[in-house]
Formats: C-alpha cells, sequence, structure tokens
C-alpha cells in the first residue's frame, strides 16, 4: 500500500493541473493511494502512525526540498519504503536521486529501485544530504582523534552524507560523512579554491566555535547553531530512486 504526504503548498489552485497529472498517472500504474496534505494542524506522526497500522509499506513524499526534509524527521523512527515525487521549488534531492519532476516521477516510483541509504544527525535533528557553515572561528573534532581549526573568514565547511559536491558524489551507504573544506589560500588544511578542496571522512564530528555560529542544513534550510554534534545516525532510511541516481 502506497501512503501520499503533499506539500500543503499543493492544495493551491495553480497546482492543480500538476497534481491532476501526477494523480492519474499514478491511478495507470496501480499506484494510487490515501492523501494527506501536511498541516501545522495536523499531528503528521501520529497519522503515519495509523496508517502505518492499516498496512501501509511505502510513504511518498510530494513536494520539494524542503518537504522531504521535514517528513523525514517525522518518519525515520518507522520501518517504511520513502518514495518522492519532486514539484517545483528547490529540488536538489530529486537530482541526487534520479527523480524527474511531475508526473515523470511517477515512473520511477512503479519501477521501484530501492536503496538502503544513511541519514546524519545534527543535534537531534535528521538530515538526508548535506550542511555547510561558513565562519573564521570554527574548530571541528573528528572521530575523538583529530582537530580542525580556522582562524580564516572564509573558510567553508561543507559536510555531507548525500551530495555532488564539484562534481565528486557522495556514498550515502559508507556509513560515514564527508567533510569538504575550501579556503582562499594554501594552508595545512586546505587548497587554493582553483584546486579540489581538502576531503575528509568521519562518523562523529563535533564543531564548536567562540561566537554562536549558525549551520544550514540544506534539506530544508533550517538553521542550527553551534556548539553542534554531527554523526551518521544508526537508523538507516530505505529509498526509491531512478536509475539516473548521482551515486
Amino acid at each position: 500500500m502506497y501512503y501520499y504526504l503533499y506539500d500543503s503548498r499543493l492544495a493551491e489552485k495553480k497546482y492543480g493541473s500538476t497534481v491532476a497529472k501526477i494523480e492519474t498517472r499514478l491511478t495507470d500504474l496501480g499506484i494510487n493511494g490515501k492523501i494527506n496534505h501536511l498541516s501545522f494542524l495536523k499531528n503528521i506522526q501520529q497519522v503515519v502512525g495509523e496508517e502505518l497500522k492499516r498496512g501501509v509499506k511505502t510513504i511518498v513524499i510530494v513536494g520539494d526540498d524542503k518537504t522531504f526534509g521535514q517528513v523525514i524527521n517525522l518518519i525515520a523512527d518507522f520501518n517504511v519504503v520513502v518514495g518522492f515525487i519532486p514539484v517545483e521549488g528547490k529540488n536538489d534531492i530529486a537530482r541526487l536521486l534520479g527523480i524527474p519532476e511531475g508526473e515523470k516521477a511517477c515512473d520511477v516510483l512503479s519501477s521501484r529501485i530501492i536503496k538502503k541509504m544513511d541519514l546524519g544527525e545534527i543535534n537531534g535533528y535528521y538530515f538526508f544530504t548535506s550542511l555547510e557553515v561558513i565562519n573564521h572561528q570554527v574548530a571541528l573534532e573528528c572521530d575523538n582523534s583529530y582537530f580542525i581549526n580556522s582562524e580564516k573568514k572564509e573558510l567553508a565547511i561543507k559536510i555531507a552524507n548525500l551530495d555532488c559536491y564539484q562534481e565528486a558524489p557522495t556514498q550515502p551507504d559508507d556509513n560515514k560523512l564527508d567533510i569538504f573544506l575550501t579556503g582562499p589560500k594554501s594552508t595545512f588544511f586546505w587548497k587554493k579554491n582553483t584546486d579540489p578542496p581538502t576531503h575528509l571522512k568521519a562518523k562523529n564530528i563535533r564543531i564548536t566555535s567562540f561566537k554562536s555560529t549558525p549551520i544550514l542544513l540544506n534539506d530544508d534550510g533550517r538553521i542550527i547553531k553551534t556548539p553542534a554534534t554531527i554523526t551518521i545516525s544508526h537508523k538507516k532510511i530505505k529509498v526509491i530512486v531512478g536509475k539516473n541516481r548521482l551515486f
């Protein structure tokens, strides 16, 4: 059984035609199911839990990256397969998963190629793709074994579970996070911006700073401030992917 969670914006009239095409295609493929629109007024975890008791095996997120990031945090505790139908908006996750927008995504859903993938976790919040921090006074402690310190304002740090950074895709099933460091000057830890960034891997990362520093989660645009503990979660997620995925 399939259960569809729609972004609340898809109830707007301007999305009517797009939604109708998606639902028609799902019916043609025989994978239509119950639909629920996300809302602040609903306890989605409770709603999903009730549907699982009724036998739902696949939850499909219909929306964009932000919708995906929000729903992942609601369903990570459930043993289900996750599908994705991207509709307009920011859809980097769909590109990484090899899923086209709109009704064409239904065919990927029907093909049902499933990959078991890692989840990242930062201060108790799950993320699927990556996070970024840019600050001149940050320190990273990785796997309790080595430190990275910076006093450069231009230092850029990306920590990724699933990403394609400078055309180098990460492996979201290796039980490790990828750390990319980029700075304008050559130093011990990173090279010039014209060169590939320094690339490290770790399972546990602790970020601290002299002043509270924002960390951007690329899934849904959420901001989490330092200090932050970032780990590979013990939970895994089963995701339906396309043949053109970037990993």
